[in-house]
Protein backbone atom coordinates (compact mmCIF):
# COMPACT_ATOMS: atom_id res chain seq x y z
CA UNK A 1 0.00 0.00 0.00
CA UNK A 2 1.43 3.15 -0.85
CA UNK A 3 1.66 6.62 0.97
CA UNK A 4 -1.15 9.02 1.05
CA UNK A 5 0.37 12.41 -1.01
CA UNK A 6 3.62 10.85 -1.61
CA UNK A 7 5.00 14.08 -2.68
CA UNK A 8 4.21 16.46 -0.24
CA UNK A 9 7.36 15.85 1.85
CA UNK A 10 9.55 16.83 -1.64
CA UNK A 11 7.44 20.23 -1.69
CA UNK A 12 8.32 20.45 1.90
CA UNK A 13 12.17 20.31 0.86
CA UNK A 14 11.77 22.75 -1.94
CA UNK A 15 9.82 25.54 0.18
CA UNK A 16 12.54 24.96 2.79
CA UNK A 17 14.94 26.01 0.42
CA UNK A 18 13.49 28.15 -1.46
CA UNK A 19 13.08 30.29 2.00
CA UNK A 20 16.94 29.85 2.67
CA UNK A 21 17.98 30.68 -0.58
CA UNK A 22 16.15 33.66 -0.91
CA UNK A 23 17.38 34.95 2.54
CA UNK A 24 20.86 34.12 1.69
CA UNK A 25 20.28 36.24 -1.52
CA UNK A 26 18.60 39.65 0.30
CA UNK A 27 21.89 39.57 2.91
CA UNK A 28 24.10 38.88 0.12
CA UNK A 29 23.25 41.75 -1.89
CA UNK A 30 22.44 39.11 -4.70
CA UNK A 31 18.44 40.03 -5.51
CA UNK A 32 20.49 43.49 -6.65
CA UNK A 33 21.78 41.47 -9.72
CA UNK A 34 20.01 41.67 -12.69
CA UNK A 35 17.98 38.56 -14.24
CA UNK A 36 18.67 36.10 -11.47
CA UNK A 37 18.22 38.75 -8.46
CA UNK A 38 14.61 39.31 -9.10
CA UNK A 39 13.85 35.54 -9.38
CA UNK A 40 15.77 34.77 -5.95
CA UNK A 41 14.05 37.36 -4.50
CA UNK A 42 10.55 36.41 -4.77
CA UNK A 43 11.27 32.89 -3.66
CA UNK A 44 9.69 34.03 -0.65
CA UNK A 45 6.46 32.66 -2.45
CA UNK A 46 7.75 29.44 -0.50
CA UNK A 47 5.73 30.69 2.59
CA UNK A 48 2.32 30.48 0.73
CA UNK A 49 3.69 26.58 -0.26
CA UNK A 50 4.04 26.01 3.22
CA UNK A 51 0.25 27.65 4.24
CA UNK A 52 -1.10 25.58 1.23
CA UNK A 53 0.32 22.57 2.73
CA UNK A 54 -1.20 23.14 6.28
CA UNK A 55 -4.38 23.73 4.94
CA UNK A 56 -4.96 20.81 2.78
CA UNK A 57 -3.41 17.99 5.49
CA UNK A 58 -4.81 19.67 9.04
CA UNK A 59 -8.22 20.38 7.17
CA UNK A 60 -8.95 17.13 5.61
CA UNK A 61 -9.70 15.22 8.21
CA UNK A 62 -12.48 17.36 9.17
CA UNK A 63 -13.32 17.67 5.59
CA UNK A 64 -13.85 13.87 5.62
CA UNK A 65 -15.86 13.61 8.33
CA UNK A 66 -18.18 15.86 7.06
CA UNK A 67 -19.29 14.42 3.87
CA UNK A 68 -19.19 10.90 5.88
CA UNK A 69 -20.90 12.61 9.31
CA UNK A 70 -18.67 10.68 11.11
CA UNK A 71 -16.08 12.17 14.34
CA UNK A 72 -13.79 14.50 13.38
CA UNK A 73 -10.33 14.71 15.49
CA UNK A 74 -10.37 15.08 18.84
CA UNK A 75 -9.58 18.21 19.83
CA UNK A 76 -7.39 17.42 22.70
CA UNK A 77 -5.45 15.38 20.73
CA UNK A 78 -4.90 17.54 17.83
CA UNK A 79 -3.87 20.46 20.17
CA UNK A 80 -1.62 18.24 21.72
CA UNK A 81 -0.08 16.86 18.46
CA UNK A 82 -0.12 20.63 16.76
CA UNK A 83 1.71 21.71 19.83
CA UNK A 84 4.69 18.83 20.43
CA UNK A 85 5.20 19.01 16.30
CA UNK A 86 5.89 22.88 16.25
CA UNK A 87 6.84 24.32 19.74
CA UNK A 88 9.90 22.33 21.04
CA UNK A 89 12.06 22.50 18.17
CA UNK A 90 10.71 26.20 17.89
CA UNK A 91 12.09 26.97 21.64
CA UNK A 92 14.99 25.35 21.00
CA UNK A 93 16.58 27.34 18.00
CA UNK A 94 15.12 30.68 19.82
CA UNK A 95 17.25 30.09 22.87
CA UNK A 96 19.75 29.28 20.59
CA UNK A 97 19.49 32.24 19.12
CA UNK A 98 18.93 34.85 21.64
CA UNK A 99 21.87 33.41 23.61
CA UNK A 100 24.22 33.47 20.96
CA UNK A 101 24.08 35.44 18.00
CA UNK A 102 26.49 38.12 18.92
CA UNK A 103 24.63 41.19 16.44
CA UNK A 104 21.85 40.68 19.29
CA UNK A 105 23.77 40.91 22.21
CA UNK A 106 22.81 41.77 24.69
CA UNK A 107 19.30 40.72 24.62
CA UNK A 108 16.83 42.43 27.17
CA UNK A 109 14.87 39.68 29.31
CA UNK A 110 11.64 40.93 27.70
CA UNK A 111 12.74 39.22 24.77
CA UNK A 112 12.81 36.15 25.70
CA UNK A 113 9.25 35.83 26.57
CA UNK A 114 7.68 37.83 24.10
CA UNK A 115 9.73 34.97 21.43
CA UNK A 116 9.32 31.89 22.92
CA UNK A 117 5.56 32.70 23.40
CA UNK A 118 5.71 33.82 19.60
CA UNK A 119 3.86 36.97 20.42
CA UNK A 120 6.23 39.02 18.49
CA UNK A 121 4.52 39.56 15.51
CA UNK A 122 2.24 41.52 17.71
CA UNK A 123 4.07 43.28 19.79
CA UNK A 124 6.12 46.38 17.88
CA UNK A 125 9.64 46.54 18.61
CA UNK A 126 10.75 43.49 19.43
CA UNK A 127 11.92 41.94 15.70
CA UNK A 128 15.16 40.25 16.00
CA UNK A 129 18.19 39.31 13.71
CA UNK A 130 18.32 35.70 12.97
CA UNK A 131 14.59 35.01 14.12
CA UNK A 132 12.78 37.24 11.45
CA UNK A 133 11.41 34.17 9.92
CA UNK A 134 9.54 33.27 12.79
CA UNK A 135 6.56 35.63 11.83
CA UNK A 136 4.94 32.23 9.74
CA UNK A 137 5.04 29.92 12.77
CA UNK A 138 3.28 32.70 14.82
CA UNK A 139 0.83 32.63 12.19
CA UNK A 140 0.61 28.97 12.08
CA UNK A 141 0.22 28.77 15.55
CA UNK A 142 -3.10 31.03 14.89
CA UNK A 143 -4.20 29.16 11.91
CA UNK A 144 -3.98 25.89 14.26
CA UNK A 145 -6.19 27.77 17.11
CA UNK A 146 -9.02 29.00 14.47
CA UNK A 147 -8.83 25.85 12.54
CA UNK A 148 -11.36 23.86 14.92
CA UNK A 149 -13.81 27.08 14.55
CA UNK A 150 -13.70 26.93 10.84
CA UNK A 151 -14.33 22.83 10.60
CA UNK A 152 -17.15 23.23 12.79
CA UNK A 153 -18.69 26.11 10.78
CA UNK A 154 -18.08 24.39 7.77
CA UNK A 155 -19.27 21.15 8.72
CA UNK A 156 -22.65 22.33 9.95
CA UNK A 157 -24.93 21.48 6.68
CA UNK A 158 -25.27 18.71 4.76
CA UNK A 159 -23.34 15.95 7.11
CA UNK A 160 -23.37 12.88 5.52
CA UNK A 161 -23.90 13.83 2.15
CA UNK A 162 -20.61 14.36 0.62
CA UNK A 163 -22.01 16.90 -2.39
CA UNK A 164 -24.23 19.23 -0.16
CA UNK A 165 -21.30 18.70 2.77
CA UNK A 166 -18.73 19.83 -0.48
CA UNK A 167 -20.83 22.52 -1.29
CA UNK A 168 -20.96 24.49 1.73
CA UNK A 169 -17.57 24.13 3.06
CA UNK A 170 -16.40 25.53 -0.19
CA UNK A 171 -18.90 28.31 0.28
CA UNK A 172 -17.52 28.85 3.90
CA UNK A 173 -14.02 28.72 2.36
CA UNK A 174 -14.77 31.55 -0.91
CA UNK A 175 -15.80 33.76 2.72
CA UNK A 176 -12.55 32.99 4.21
CA UNK A 177 -10.87 34.09 0.64
CA UNK A 178 -13.20 37.21 1.06
CA UNK A 179 -12.19 38.27 4.78
CA UNK A 180 -8.15 37.36 3.96
CA UNK A 181 -8.55 40.28 1.19
CA UNK A 182 -10.93 42.80 2.57
CA UNK A 183 -8.29 42.92 5.17
CA UNK A 184 -5.78 43.11 3.20
CA UNK A 185 -6.53 45.76 0.81
CA UNK A 186 -7.48 47.65 4.07
CA UNK A 187 -4.19 47.24 5.86
CA UNK A 188 -2.02 48.50 2.40
CA UNK A 189 -4.51 51.28 2.37
CA UNK A 190 -3.31 52.52 5.87
CA UNK A 191 -6.53 51.42 7.49
CA UNK A 192 -4.92 49.75 9.99
CA UNK A 193 -2.54 52.49 11.04
CA UNK A 194 1.26 52.30 9.79
CA UNK A 195 2.83 49.67 12.45
CA UNK A 196 4.25 47.04 10.01
CA UNK A 197 3.03 44.10 12.49
CA UNK A 198 -0.37 44.23 11.12
CA UNK A 199 0.70 42.57 7.91
CA UNK A 200 2.07 39.32 10.32
CA UNK A 201 -1.75 38.85 11.26
CA UNK A 202 -3.45 35.36 10.65
CA UNK A 203 -6.81 37.30 8.93
CA UNK A 204 -4.44 38.70 5.49
CA UNK A 205 -3.20 35.18 4.79
CA UNK A 206 -6.50 33.23 5.37
CA UNK A 207 -7.18 32.97 1.89
CA UNK A 208 -3.60 30.77 1.53
CA UNK A 209 -5.63 28.49 3.58
CA UNK A 210 -8.20 28.50 2.72
CA UNK A 211 -6.55 27.43 -0.75
CA UNK A 212 -5.06 24.64 0.89
CA UNK A 213 -8.33 23.49 2.47
CA UNK A 214 -10.52 23.89 -0.40
CA UNK A 215 -8.18 21.51 -2.33
CA UNK A 216 -8.92 18.80 1.09
CA UNK A 217 -12.42 19.25 0.21
CA UNK A 218 -12.20 18.32 -3.60
CA UNK A 219 -9.56 15.38 -2.68
CA UNK A 220 -11.56 13.68 -0.23
CA UNK A 221 -14.93 14.27 -2.62
CA UNK A 222 -12.58 12.90 -5.70
CA UNK A 223 -12.27 9.98 -3.76
CA UNK A 224 -15.86 8.84 -3.91
CA UNK A 225 -17.87 7.80 -6.66
CA UNK A 226 -20.57 10.66 -8.00
CA UNK A 227 -17.63 13.72 -8.06
CA UNK A 228 -19.49 16.76 -9.71
CA UNK A 229 -17.63 16.99 -13.60
CA UNK A 230 -16.02 20.75 -12.45
CA UNK A 231 -14.13 18.28 -10.25
CA UNK A 232 -13.47 16.19 -12.73
CA UNK A 233 -12.04 19.04 -14.57
CA UNK A 234 -10.01 20.68 -12.21
CA UNK A 235 -8.49 16.95 -11.37
CA UNK A 236 -7.63 16.55 -15.09
CA UNK A 237 -5.34 19.82 -15.11
CA UNK A 238 -3.62 18.50 -11.64
CA UNK A 239 -2.96 15.17 -13.00
CA UNK A 240 -1.46 17.67 -16.51
CA UNK A 241 1.85 18.20 -14.10
CA UNK A 242 4.13 19.99 -17.13
CA UNK A 243 1.03 22.37 -17.54
CA UNK A 244 0.57 23.27 -14.33
CA UNK A 245 4.23 23.50 -13.37
CA UNK A 246 4.55 25.95 -16.86
CA UNK A 247 1.46 28.38 -15.52
CA UNK A 248 3.09 28.28 -11.90
CA UNK A 249 6.79 29.31 -13.53
CA UNK A 250 5.07 31.81 -15.85
CA UNK A 251 3.04 33.54 -13.08
CA UNK A 252 6.60 33.30 -11.36
CA UNK A 253 8.27 35.36 -13.55
CA UNK A 254 5.32 38.47 -14.03
CA UNK A 255 6.03 38.09 -10.05
CA UNK A 256 9.26 39.10 -10.05
CA UNK A 257 8.94 41.79 -11.81
CA UNK A 258 8.32 45.80 -10.49
CA UNK A 259 4.46 44.85 -10.96
CA UNK A 260 4.67 42.87 -7.83
CA UNK A 261 6.61 45.59 -5.81
CA UNK A 262 10.07 45.91 -4.27
CA UNK A 263 12.64 43.24 -3.75
CA UNK A 264 14.21 45.13 -1.18
CA UNK A 265 12.38 47.70 1.94
CA UNK A 266 11.99 51.02 -0.24
CA UNK A 267 7.99 51.47 0.29
CA UNK A 268 5.51 49.24 -1.95
CA UNK A 269 2.47 50.85 -3.36
CA UNK A 270 -0.92 49.48 -2.03
CA UNK A 271 -1.29 47.74 -5.73
CA UNK A 272 1.62 46.15 -5.88
CA UNK A 273 0.95 44.70 -2.80
CA UNK A 274 -2.24 42.93 -3.54
CA UNK A 275 -1.13 41.64 -6.79
CA UNK A 276 1.84 40.17 -5.22
CA UNK A 277 -0.13 38.49 -2.20
CA UNK A 278 -2.65 37.23 -4.68
CA UNK A 279 0.27 36.10 -7.13
CA UNK A 280 2.10 34.01 -4.74
CA UNK A 281 -1.67 32.52 -3.70
CA UNK A 282 -2.19 31.20 -7.18
CA UNK A 283 1.14 30.03 -7.95
CA UNK A 284 1.34 28.28 -5.13
CA UNK A 285 -1.87 26.81 -5.85
CA UNK A 286 -0.87 25.17 -9.23
CA UNK A 287 2.87 24.29 -8.13
CA UNK A 288 0.62 22.18 -5.60
CA UNK A 289 -2.14 20.69 -7.68
CA UNK A 290 -0.15 17.77 -8.49
CA UNK A 291 0.61 16.58 -5.75
CA UNK A 292 -3.02 17.51 -4.05
CA UNK A 293 -5.07 16.24 -6.70
CA UNK A 294 -2.97 13.86 -8.91
CA UNK A 295 -2.37 10.53 -9.28
CA UNK A 296 -0.96 8.36 -6.43
CA UNK A 297 -2.30 11.02 -3.97
CA UNK A 298 -4.59 8.31 -2.22
CA UNK A 299 -3.70 4.60 -0.63
CA UNK A 300 -3.46 2.27 -3.16
CA UNK A 301 -2.04 -0.75 -4.54
CA UNK A 302 -1.10 0.85 -7.43
CA UNK A 303 0.40 4.30 -5.96
CA UNK A 304 4.34 4.09 -6.42
CA UNK A 305 4.02 3.20 -9.73
CA UNK A 306 1.93 6.19 -10.58
CA UNK A 307 4.24 8.78 -8.59
CA UNK A 308 7.14 7.41 -10.54
CA UNK A 309 5.34 7.60 -14.02
CA UNK A 310 6.79 11.14 -14.35
CA UNK A 311 9.82 12.93 -13.74
CA UNK A 312 8.02 15.13 -10.97
CA UNK A 313 7.19 12.39 -8.94
CA UNK A 314 10.18 10.88 -9.58
CA UNK A 315 12.21 13.93 -8.10
CA UNK A 316 9.99 14.49 -5.61
CA UNK A 317 9.85 11.24 -4.03
CA UNK A 318 13.54 10.82 -4.41
CA UNK A 319 15.18 8.87 -0.79
CA UNK A 320 17.59 12.53 -0.48
CA UNK A 321 14.26 14.81 -1.64
CA UNK A 322 12.05 13.34 0.90
CA UNK A 323 14.54 13.27 3.78
CA UNK A 324 15.36 16.81 3.60
CA UNK A 325 11.32 17.25 3.15
CA UNK A 326 11.07 15.60 6.87
CA UNK A 327 13.84 17.54 8.23
CA UNK A 328 12.12 21.24 6.51
CA UNK A 329 10.75 22.56 9.54
CA UNK A 330 14.42 22.26 11.10
CA UNK A 331 15.95 24.03 7.86
CA UNK A 332 13.51 26.95 8.16
CA UNK A 333 13.99 27.37 11.52
CA UNK A 334 17.81 27.23 11.82
CA UNK A 335 18.98 28.88 8.41
CA UNK A 336 18.54 32.49 8.94
CA UNK A 337 20.99 32.02 12.95
CA UNK A 338 23.60 29.91 10.46
CA UNK A 339 23.55 32.47 7.86
CA UNK A 340 23.98 35.09 10.26
CA UNK A 341 26.78 33.40 12.02
CA UNK A 342 28.53 32.37 8.74
CA UNK A 343 28.44 35.94 7.35
CA UNK A 344 30.24 36.73 10.30
CA UNK A 345 32.83 34.14 10.44
CA UNK A 346 33.52 35.08 6.86
CA UNK A 347 33.78 38.34 7.53
CA UNK A 348 31.28 38.84 4.91
CA UNK A 349 29.17 41.97 5.72
CA UNK A 350 25.52 41.71 5.13
CA UNK A 351 24.78 43.52 1.66
CA UNK A 352 28.51 43.08 0.35
CA UNK A 353 27.98 39.98 -1.99
CA UNK A 354 29.60 36.48 -1.49
CA UNK A 355 26.43 34.87 -2.27
CA UNK A 356 27.80 31.59 -4.15
CA UNK A 357 30.25 31.20 -1.08
CA UNK A 358 28.00 31.96 1.93
CA UNK A 359 24.75 30.04 0.05
CA UNK A 360 26.07 26.32 0.34
CA UNK A 361 27.78 26.15 3.71
CA UNK A 362 24.03 27.57 4.83
CA UNK A 363 22.66 24.59 2.96
CA UNK A 364 25.33 22.16 4.78
CA UNK A 365 25.20 24.01 7.98
CA UNK A 366 21.11 23.75 8.20
CA UNK A 367 20.53 20.34 6.77
CA UNK A 368 23.11 19.62 10.07
CA UNK A 369 21.16 21.71 12.12
CA UNK A 370 17.92 20.26 11.11
CA UNK A 371 18.91 16.42 11.34
CA UNK A 372 20.06 17.23 14.58
CA UNK A 373 16.85 18.73 15.83
CA UNK A 374 14.22 16.25 13.77
CA UNK A 375 16.48 13.04 15.62
CA UNK A 376 16.63 14.77 19.12
CA UNK A 377 13.81 16.52 19.35
CA UNK A 378 11.05 16.56 16.76
CA UNK A 379 10.72 12.60 16.02
CA UNK A 380 10.92 11.63 19.39
CA UNK A 381 8.28 13.83 20.52
CA UNK A 382 6.58 13.12 17.73
CA UNK A 383 5.89 9.57 18.20
CA UNK A 384 5.28 10.11 22.03
CA UNK A 385 2.23 12.60 20.77
CA UNK A 386 0.69 10.04 18.75
CA UNK A 387 1.46 7.07 21.03
CA UNK A 388 -1.44 4.82 22.35
CA UNK A 389 -0.31 5.23 26.00
CA UNK A 390 -1.81 9.23 25.45
CA UNK A 391 -5.63 6.63 24.98
CA UNK A 392 -7.20 4.43 27.69
CA UNK A 393 -7.48 1.01 26.66
CA UNK A 394 -6.85 1.50 22.78
CA UNK A 395 -4.21 -0.61 20.95
CA UNK A 396 -0.61 1.16 20.45
CA UNK A 397 -1.15 2.94 16.63
CA UNK A 398 1.37 2.41 13.87
CA UNK A 399 3.77 4.74 13.06
CA UNK A 400 1.98 8.23 11.56
CA UNK A 401 3.21 8.84 7.85
CA UNK A 402 5.17 12.04 8.15
CA UNK A 403 3.54 13.12 5.13
CA UNK A 404 0.30 14.02 6.92
CA UNK A 405 2.19 16.22 9.24
CA UNK A 406 3.06 20.37 8.49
Amino acid sequence: MGRSFPLLDGYRAMAALMILTTHVAFNTGEIRTPVLGPILGRMDFAVTLFFLLSGFLLYRPWAKSAMGDTAGPALGTYALRRAARILPAYWVMVAFTLLVLPEIQPVRWEAWPVHLGLAHIYLPGFTLEGLTQTWSVATEISFYALLPGIAWLAGRRGRGNPDASARFQLFVLVGCVALAWTYTVVRVNGGLGTSTITGYWLPGFLDWFALGMAAAVLQVRLSTAGAPRWMLSVQQVARATPWCLLIAAALAVVAATPIAGPLTFDPATPDSLIIKHVLYGVIAAFLLLPGFLGVGNIDRADSAASVHASWWGRALSSPVVVYLGTISYGIFLWHLVLLRLVQGALDIPVFSGGFWIVWPLVVLTSIAAASASWFMVERPLQRWSHSGSLRRRQPRPAPPQLTELS
